[in-house]
């Protein structure tokens, strides 16, 4: 099992606060794949599909930080099961 909490503390632009959640819950299945593989390996292997088909361009050695990097693999993400729950509070 996997659990993940992010809490972050936002001040806005207009001198407001507020707070945002992210909440992931994972489980392995029995005779099968870990929750920890399937949170490392799938990432991977969407990056890996989207590097094949040329929607990833980038080259050499590359931290997924920008949106062109993350945004495919995070909304691929869901359509295998891994989710995360964000809330503003």
């Amino acid at each position: 099992m996997i659990l993940l909490q992010h809490k972050f503390e936002v001040e806005n632009a207009d001198g407001s606060t507020n707070t945002r959640t992210s909440v992931t819950l994972m489980y392995g299945e029995p005779d099968g794949f870990s929750a920890m593989a399937k949170t490392v390996g799938v990432p991977c292997g969407i990056a890996t599909q989207l590097i094949l088909d040329g929607k990833i361009t980038a080259t050499g050695v590359v931290a997924p930080m920008t949106p062109e990097i993350y945004q495919p693999i995070m909304d691929l993400l869901p359509s295998e099961g891994i989710n995360a729950v964000e809330e503003t509070l």
